[in-house]
């Protein structure tokens, strides 16, 4: 759940609103490699779509690449129901990490 100072800072957010459902993870998942995992957090800040596979995706790769390089970004997720859908949302807060050496 957001606290209301989470959902304040949301509205700064940049989105990206897709539009494409797909039937499958494997399908989702391509789609999300090939353009939006590369833009989040460079062109946009998050992502908004009605397919849940295509935000888990995005979420995967996104935790995923925290695993692999020194910066880091804070990755967040929530849903909500809009205008009669589910809406499923991935964003990003870039933050450097300063590890003591």
């Amino acid at each position: 759940m957001m606290h209301q100072s989470d959902k304040n800072s949301e509205d700064s957010i940049s989105w990206f609103l897709e539009e494409k459902q797909f039937e499958t993870i494997r399908e989702a998942h391509e789609w999300v490699y090939s353009g939006a995992y590369n833009e989040i957090g460079y062109l946009f800040d998050g992502y908004k779509t009605k397919d849940s596979k295509l935000a888990y995706a995005l979420l995967f790769e996104l935790v995923r690449l925290n695993t692999f390089h020194g910066h880091r970004q804070d990755v967040y997720c929530d849903q909500e129901y809009l205008a009669g859908s589910m809406i499923y949302k991935v964003w990003v807060k870039n933050k450097a990490y300063d590890f003591p050496k």
